[in-house]
């Protein structure tokens, strides 16, 4: 089988941008590093950050969400669909802008 990589969607590029803008990328790329690396996509628990504010919150369960996973409130990330493409596009993106912002 062959990985072909997703790429990310206008909306998702919108939300990094506001997330870089607040400065919780660093926060969101350990959330995804976490997910990614627990094997949360079988549903296992996994941690979800807190943000300081209500919003940060929201916007990066709305970013992880557009990547293919349902953020629970426990922190266990279930998969949609054929999300490891597209969170490992995410991945990469924040890790980008987390290198170039810092």
């Amino acid at each position: 089988t062959q990985f072909i990589p997703a790429e990310l969607t206008e909306d998702q590029l919108l939300l990094l941008l506001e997330s870089l803008e607040r400065k919780i990328v660093s926060q969101q790329l350990n959330l995804v590093r976490t997910q990614i690396t627990l094997g949360s996509f079988q549903g296992e628990a996994g941690a979800m950050l807190l943000f300081p504010h209500e919003d940060e919150q929201r916007l990066t369960i709305a970013l992880v969400e557009l990547s293919g996973m349902q953020l629970q409130e426990d922190g266990s990330a279930v998969p949609r669909d054929k999300p490891f493409e597209a969170m490992a596009a995410l991945f990469v993106a924040l890790y980008a802008l987390n290198f170039l912002s810092g």
